[in-house]
């Protein structure tokens, strides 16, 4: 039997029956299966529920995503037992990014059967799984896993970076209480990867298929040790159609060297994590005593990242380093006068 389903502002299931004047609630339970299907359990009398035809657990069928406020919404598609276009929008906050998940958290309240009875509150935790990736406009964006085609939610404001490297989102929603509009985060802990030419990966923590590769542009081809710095530029669309937001990235960390990995940039993520960025390189020298690193990937390709080191700062900053180097440069002393790319 087919019903028309929606869900108050008490987070309280709906249900219309077809001959039904007005919506009846429903006392129950939310869950979410293991194929991100959406799950009613009754909590009412079998008479109860024999009155009006109704089964102990109710699915729902449609298409998840995240609506304007920031509630968790499912369009129902049309069914023996449900009509296309009703939506079930479950008021709530999104608590959590970790290992390929979307958790979102909502509190449900039910009114005692009499005056004397306070109304009691249920705090239910709804877990979609998928993966974390960005779009074409780098926006974060969470594929949930479905049987036949998954649902895409789609984060259109701009994400940011917090004081440990990790990418945050920030979004506004209207508060049930106050009515007033309440600020949170969303922080996304993992770690950077340059790997190709014009992109910039974030590999989530923990996860197995959940990265961000977003497509940028160097602001400078040409990095200083010194400065500890590599800076990208981002364009991040806000909407379809529109023009992008263009935005700066700095990534920091300090230059080291390894005798396995060649030239790696060690960032610091907060809380004594530290997380190095793995580069091969040539070597370039040249008459100002300097040394230069063209930076390519694990394939040997080019990364369009260059980074030139005098004598002096590898000797002061990296004394094993300097010696290596030393000994190529004594190996390669004809090539001072004309420089030459040397495999490091």
């Amino acid at each position: 039997m087919r019903r028309h389903y929606s869900i108050n502002s008490k987070n309280q299931l709906l249900i219309k029956p077809s001959k039904a004047k007005a919506a009846i609630p429903v006392s129950g339970s939310f869950s979410v299966d293991k194929n991100n299907q959406l799950i009613y359990w009754l909590n009412e009398p079998a008479s109860w529920r024999r009155l009006y035809s109704l089964p102990s657990k109710l699915s729902f069928i449609g298409n998840w995503q995240i609506n304007s406020n920031y509630d968790l919404e499912l369009n129902l598609d049309e069914t023996k037992s449900q009509y296309k276009g009703d939506r079930l929008i479950l008021k709530g906050e999104i608590i959590s990014t970790d290992r390929d998940t979307l958790a979102f958290e909502i509190i449900t309240h039910k009114q005692g059967l009499s005056l004397s009875v306070p109304e009691s509150t249920h705090i239910q935790l709804l877990k979609l799984t998928g993966s974390w990736q960005a779009d074409e406009l780098n926006r974060i964006i969470f594929t949930i896993d479905k049987r036949i085609a998954p649902d895409v939610i789609t984060f259109k404001g701009s994400w940011q970076i917090n004081k440990n490297q990790q990418i945050t989102y920030i979004y506004e929603k209207t508060s049930l209480k106050t009515k007033s509009r309440i600020s949170r985060v969303l922080t996304f802990e993992g770690f950077w990867e340059i790997n190709r030419s014009n992109r910039l990966a974030y590999i989530l923590s923990g996860s197995t298929k959940s990265y961000f590769d977003f497509r940028v542009q160097l602001e400078s081809p040409n990095l200083y040790p010194k400065e500890g710095l590599i800076k990208y530029r981002i364009g991040i669309g806000l909407e379809e159609n529109k023009p992008s937001k263009a935005k700066t990235i700095c990534l920091y960390g300090s230059w080291r060297f390894s005798r396995k990995a060649g030239l790696f940039f060690q960032m610091d993520y907060g809380k004594g994590r530290f997380r190095d960025i793995e580069f091969g390189a040539n070597i370039y020298l040249n008459k100002k005593d300097e040394v230069g690193f063209f930076l390519t990937d694990k394939k040997n390709e080019p990364l369009g990242l260059n980074i030139t080191f005098t004598h002096n700062f590898l000797k002061n900053s990296d004394a094993e380093a300097f010696l290596r180097l030393k000994d190529i440069l004594d190996k390669k002393e004809r090539a001072l006068e004309v420089g030459v790319r040397i495999p490091f």
